[in-house]
């Protein structure tokens, strides 16, 4: 589908605030938003914890010490270099609150380092999807394969920045969406890249896209091009880990 020249603009507009926002040192993801409780909070609604995912809910009443202990559990079977180092960057964050967000809440984790910071560092994480669906999800994409991507899928789909804007992965879209020339025929090497996973929205409206060589690239929407990112889905995620340091919201044009 092609999109109109006032749909345009609005895109163009609404990216161009939220990269002021970046620059202008505003925070994103404060907890003190509406639809976030306390781990310790034993006034959650009951329409609220009615929502919640069991895995999600089980965060409910748990010391942060505890907390840890529960996403360990999820983490502990992780067996490749590349999601051991993405596990082991955001492992140094401590489980604050939760979510009331759709498809079961979500947890939030903020990095000790960023509280009072003009950039604070949070992430946000869902309940995980049986390993089955994601094959079940994968395959129409030619991506069933892909190993690295199932178990991250499985670890860490729907890792989100925020859970009220962009800034995520994806997690429970079905079916999942991929790569279509929305432009009017105007962008640079889609042929190259046409049909492939878009895995992760960024902020500023971009996409990393995974195609089915394994290869994976960034849809630089502001460009209307796509650049290769890295060769396989391990070097990705490395590099993705490696960002994960840095208080940033994460996107093609990196941290200032």
């Amino acid at each position: 589908m092609k999109l109109p020249l006032l749909a345009k603009v609005l895109v163009c507009l609404m990216v161009a605030a939220t990269l002021y926002r970046i620059w202008d040192g505003s925070t994103f993801n404060d907890p003190a938003e509406t639809g976030r409780y306390s781990l310790v909070d034993n006034d959650i609604p009951d329409d609220v914890r009615a929502r919640l995912h069991p895995w999600v809910a089980g965060f409910i009443g748990l010391t942060p010490e505890q907390a840890k202990a529960r996403l360990e559990k999820r983490w502990e079977t992780i067996d490749r270099e590349s999601l051991k180092a993405l596990r082991d960057v955001l492992r140094e964050s401590e489980i604050t609150c939760l979510v009331d967000s759709p498809e079961g809440g979500m947890i939030c984790a903020e990095r000790p380092d960023t509280y009072g910071g003009s950039h604070r560092d949070f992430w946000h994480l869902p309940a995980p999807l049986e390993r089955s669906e994601i094959q079940q999800r994968l395959a129409p994409l030619g991506l069933a394969d892909n190993v690295a991507l199932g178990n991250f899928l499985h670890h860490f789909g729907g890792l989100a920045e925020s859970p009220e804007t962009s800034g995520y992965f994806m997690h429970s879209e079905s079916p999942l969406p991929t790569f279509t020339d929305s432009w009017d025929g105007t962008i640079k090497y889609f042929d190259e890249w046409e049909g492939s996973l878009m895995l992760y929205h960024a902020l500023n409206g971009c996409f990393i896209l995974v195609r089915q060589d394994g290869s994976v690239g960034w849809w630089m929407m502001q460009e209307h091009r796509v650049e290769k990112e890295a060769k396989d889905f391990d070097e990705f995620i490395l590099k993705y880990a490696k960002h994960r340091k840095t208080s940033w919201p994460y996107d093609p044009y990196g941290a200032r």
